[in-house]
């Protein structure tokens, strides 16, 4: 089997552009990979693709041998494959509070994971106070959050199934010194976790320089053959 995150000749264009040009990479499972590049060079788009949230235009994305657009993430989490993802701007529904967002992913999969409707909100509350989102924003609008809070939102959102495959598109961008501190301390734990894939899109140096790595660089709809490994 296809262990971990795998791109083999993966293109993907919107319309006419293409963003992506046959494209190879392999993530093991335990790993992160950070992938920068340019302002508008597709860096969003490759997470897309590789998370199943865009098909590929050409060749194939498989996550732990499976392909995520082919099948619901019902059915991908039966078969063990667990996603989570933090959208650059938070991607919270806007109509839903901060812990109705986090509890829906629990809601949807809850009869596959057994959870009772009773330890939904548990688990909901949980997760966004072990991101230090107070109680007081719990039943807030996103609109109504300030930034900072709401990207710890979306982390809390994202982990609250346990997933085994997170993809982060600027997990920093925007936040104040102690909102960055928090998000890189969580960020660290993601790296350090062996049955945790973690695929990060960034140019903060501070972020990279934190979690160390490996780094690839998008340019051109390529990326490079093999890893940068920073020390």
């Amino acid at each position: 089997m296809k262990e971990g995150l795998w791109l083999e000749d993966a293109s993907f264009r919107y319309g006419e552009l293409w963003v992506l040009r046959e494209t190879e990479l392999h993530v093991p499972p335990g790993r992160t990979l950070i992938v920068t590049g340019d302002n508008g060079v597709g860096k969003s788009t490759l997470l897309y693709l590789c998370a199943g949230l865009l098909p590929a235009t050409t060749g194939h994305v498989w996550l732990d041998g499976h392909h995520p657009t082919a099948k619901k993430p019902s059915e991908l989490a039966r078969q063990g494959v667990r996603r989570g993802f933090v959208f650059s701007q938070g991607g919270l529904l806007s109509n839903l509070s901060a812990l109705a967002n986090v509890a829906l992913s629990l809601r949807y999969h809850a009869d596959l994971f057994g959870i009772e409707d009773k330890d939904i909100d548990r688990r909901a509350r949980e997760a966004l106070t072990e991101l230090r989102v107070a109680q007081t924003d719990f039943h807030a609008l996103p609109a109504h959050l300030s930034a900072g809070v709401r990207k710890r939102v979306s982390i809390a959102r994202a982990l609250a199934l346990d997933p085994n495959f997170v993809f982060l598109d600027d997990p920093d961008g925007g936040l104040d010194a102690s909102t960055r501190t928090l998000v890189y301390d969580r960020l660290e734990r993601f790296r350090d976790d062996a049955h945790m894939t973690v695929l990060i899109a960034t140019n903060s140096r501070p972020l990279i320089d934190r979690l160390g790595g490996d780094v690839m660089e998008l340019a051109h709809g390529h990326l490079p053959v093999s890893y940068t490994h920073l020390t």
